[in-house]
């Protein structure tokens, strides 16, 4: 046999081996379920039907924010944050209180002097509109918080006026029993998020830094419990402990021209073509593709769970990683993981047709991937536009920040949602996520190394539909056990 097909053969074998080698490696480093662990605290029964009540009550306030700021009505904010006093009674006898303006809210709960760190909570109380698009009608009026069939329907059911009420239902339940954190424990409520966060929690975080505060870890919305919602793992649940969030920007590029008749156009052409030609520069030119640390070890985390082949896939991504990269480009959600993703939603230009327009603005929405900068991408930009007649700024309409980097898996945090959801949620698989969106909890950033973005629901891909959309709800069996789970976190803080 000739030699260098002997050793072809080897080769390929000695390849192989190493593949299986990472992945039995890989399997045994995360294989089984997490399990309780010997010291599981008692928790008090909630009063499961007045925690649904009171529920509903904030959902029957519709707190809605608005882009044009100018529709909100604080005085229904302010209507909310009086109907938590009347709902939960020892919170506000026993907790520290403070509003600011009309869309912060803050509660501090005195723990033990045992030297620990203080934890936060947040949650925000405001929801975005619920008009009706189209055919797409709500079944259930959005403010109603009507209960039927198991299930309670209305906007901030799952976004986020669910995860306050755990927050607040908890406090309360464990102040009837006399306890008493072994840490301070603080809860700052923006009514603002939608819109920003700029009068909320941009105010309440400028305010903790200012008292010198340093929190343990931050626990904010982001991440779900995703059913049905990963193929690969059939219909195993998976809960997405967002450990990572994208950044935030929008560019403004203007293209200036002179105004005129329309009979009568310019030989170069319009304000409008010369823009329209940068952004279709700019499209033919997506960011290049990246998988970030934090979902590779979340593919690292399935493999005990997954086929053979994925998980030497999975395990093995200093080889196969361009193999992910491109499996994952193939579908706009898992796209928008890989890569700084660029979206034109807004393009403005004239007002009547016979007038060349002197101007033409567009907007370009960007959603950063870890790794990458503002600074960077307008530097990108102005080369790809190639175009010194076209402007790029900052649009300034919300606050723009850099991407959020990760704490880490070894953390107190991201343990200890580990440990709780294995007493609450037996048999969900924990693992670390990016998440895409914007969260209140950038504003808290140079406050804590670890920033956790998780709601315990269970959700699948037509619940998500629904956050944002008509017929946002979430069943009764949902919130109980995300109550038990903010029972036992706290019961380990």
């Amino acid at each position: 046999m000739p030699v260098l097909l002997i050793t072809a053969i080897f080769g390929a074998l000695g390849g192989i081996l190493i593949l299986l080698i990472r992945y039995f490696s890989v399997k045994k480093q995360y294989a089984g379920p997490d399990s309780p662990d010997s010291g599981i605290p008692d928790i008090p029964e909630p009063d499961f039907d007045g925690f649904v009540h009171r529920l509903r009550r904030m959902i029957q306030i519709p707190t809605v924010s608005w882009t044009d700021r100018s529709k909100r009505d604080p005085a229904l904010f302010s209507q909310f944050q009086d109907e938590l006093v009347r709902l939960y009674p020892r919170v506000h006898q026993s907790l520290g209180r403070e509003v600011h303006g009309d869309f912060g809210l803050i509660y501090h709960w005195q723990g033990k002097a045992t030297g620990k760190k203080p934890v936060l909570f947040l949650a925000h109380y405001d929801v975005v509109p619920a008009e009706e698009r189209g055919d797409e009608t709500w079944e259930e009026s959005p403010f109603s918080a009507r209960v039927r069939d198991g299930v309670l329907w209305g906007r901030g059911t799952l976004d986020i006026k669910s995860q306050l009420a755990f927050t607040m239902e908890t406090a309360e339940l464990l102040l009837k029993e006399g306890w008493q954190p072994d840490r301070d424990i603080y809860f700052a409520f923006g009514g603002d998020e939608e819109i920003s966060g700029r009068e909320g929690a941009q105010n309440m975080a400028g305010l903790f830094k200012q008292r010198g505060l340093e929190f343990e870890f931050v626990l904010d919305e982001g991440g779900i419990i995703a059913k049905n919602q990963l193929a690969f793992l059939k219909d195993r649940p998976a809960a997405l402990v967002g450990l990572a969030e994208k950044g935030f920007v929008t560019f403004e590029i203007t293209a200036k021209g002179e105004s005129g008749h329309s009979s009568m156009p310019f030989k170069e052409g319009t304000a409008v073509g010369r823009l329209a030609r940068g952004v279709v520069r700019l499209e033919k030119r997506p960011f290049p593709t990246r998988l970030d640390p934090v979902l590779s070890n979340m593919l690292e985390r399935f493999v005990p769970y997954v086929s053979t082949g994925l998980g030497i896939v999975f395990s093995n991504l200093w080889l196969t990683r361009p193999l992910i990269q491109y499996i994952f480009s193939k579908n706009k959600v898992t796209d928008s993981l890989i890569r700084t993703t660029q979206a034109v939603t807004v393009f403005k230009a004239g007002e009547q047709e016979n007038v060349l327009p002197g101007e033409a603005v567009c907007l370009v929405n960007h959603r950063i991937l870890p790794g990458d900068t503002i600074e960077m991408i307008g530097r990108r930009h102005r080369q790809t536009l190639g175009d010194e007649g076209l402007t790029l700024a900052d649009a300034g309409n919300w606050p723009s920040n850099d991407p959020i980097s990760a704490g880490d898996t070894g953390d107190t945090g991201f343990k200890l949602i580990r440990k709780v959801l294995a007493v609450t949620h037996p048999g969900v698989i924990t693992v670390p996520y990016l998440v895409n969106g914007s969260t209140d909890s950038k504003y808290y950033r140079d406050l804590t190394g670890q920033i956790l973005r998780f709601c315990p629901l269970v959700l699948t891909p037509e619940d998500v539909a629904t956050i944002h959309g008509v017929n946002e709800r979430v069943s009764l069996e949902n919130l109980e056990k995300g109550l038990r789970f903010y029972l036992q976190l706290f019961s380990h803080l």
